[in-house]
């Protein structure tokens, strides 16, 4: 019996079809650059058709999407995309295709992974999972900033997906204010959401922020930033180039990262305080990935630890970075798996 496994998000998309084991073993998979398609279906149905002879069609599934579910359906919050499972399922010739929120289907590989796909920064990661209050919690900054939360015992995984990443952005110092009052100007809205800082993208933000002073007139970056106006797909590309100036002595673009790591490192502690997820928070998403040592840095760690009087509990919580860029596609595995051996029907 094979599996179906997807991680649907803002700018890539991946499916891969599993075995079905204790630990399910990928056969294949298949990347795709989201903003190529029309829709995720036209996405699907090329997977499907294009498996290869030896990979039989899979029996159940799951995918990974970067928005709310509701009633086995979804618009992704960074595309206009809305999604069935009904639809997905006749493409596929199953009935047992599950949409879960990106982050929140993580939680579903938390028992699965093993010590390769991530590394504890902080404090001791112990699951034996003898008692029924694991309470986890997990966020990411990636196109946008997801946050979920859960709960693990030795006969379940209940998972609760939340939108946090939305919740309105408290500007901690006048640097940061600044920082807002010049979004909103940027952007033509009224209000600061998490993650127009906290994320990828705001990473970007923030450096274009920083690039218009016009005493950093002859920046390297200036005329890609300036670019971005006409041609807002280029945002996308933005980030990585602040982080590689950042990492090789860029003044301007290391106060950008600082800033952005701070910042997520408070969101972090919010989230934690607001979970009490003493058996771990994990820290997903692709800039974790990247910037790992800025995530095991004091500016992170010290914002995310200072919260008052409960400094001491989040200086103890087991902090957990997901070093695996397909953590997603292989917990929606792991998900399926469940699915499968619990005989559950989704629709």
């Amino acid at each position: 019996m094979n599996l179906l496994a997807g991680d649907l998000g803002g700018t890539k998309t991946i499916l891969g079809i599993y075995s079905n084991e204790n630990y399910p073993k990928k056969l294949y998979n298949k990347y795709y650059i989201s903003s190529e398609w029309k829709s995720f279906y036209s996405i699907f149905e090329d997977f499907i058709n294009q498996l290869p002879d030896h990979i039989s069609l899979p029996e159940y599934g799951c995918i990974g999407v970067a928005g709310p579910i509701n009633n086995h359906k979804v618009k992704i919050t960074n595309l206009d995309w809305d999604i069935e499972t009904e639809k997905l399922s006749l493409l596929s010739k199953t009935n047992n295709i599950e949409l879960i929120n990106d982050f929140s289907v993580l939680i579903y590989g938390i028992p699965f992974f093993k010590n390769n796909q991530y590394e504890v920064i902080q404090g001791k990661l112990n699951y034996e999972y003898k008692n029924n209050q694991n309470l986890v919690a997990i966020i990411g900054a990636g196109t946008g900033l997801g946050m979920s939360r859960g709960i693990i015992t030795p006969k379940s995984i209940s998972i609760f997906p939340s939108e946090g990443g939305h919740r309105e952005f408290s500007p901690r110092t006048q640097e940061e204010w600044d920082l807002v009052k010049w979004l909103k100007k940027k952007l033509y809205i009224q209000r600061i959401s998490i993650e127009r800082i906290v994320s990828g993208t705001g990473l970007g933000m923030i450096a274009r922020w920083k690039l218009d002073n016009p005493i950093e007139i002859n920046h390297p970056l200036q005329q890609i930033s300036k670019k971005i106006d006409i041609n807002n797909s280029a945002i996308l590309d933005f980030p990585s180039l602040v982080w590689e100036k950042a990492n090789t002595g860029d003044k301007l673009m290391s106060e950008a990262l600082q800033l952005w790591l701070s910042a997520y490192g408070s969101a972090a502690g919010d989230l934690a305080l607001q979970e009490l997820c003493s058996s771990g928070l994990w820290i997903a998403g692709g800039t974790a990935v990247k910037n790992l040592n800025g995530i095991n840095s004091s500016q992170f760690l010290d914002a995310f630890s200072n919260k008052g009087r409960f400094q001491s509990f989040l200086k103890e919580i087991p902090l957990i970075v997901l070093k695996d860029p397909e953590a997603t596609l292989f917990s929606s595995a792991c998900r399926a798996h469940l699915i499968a051996e619990s005989n559950e029907k989704i629709i």
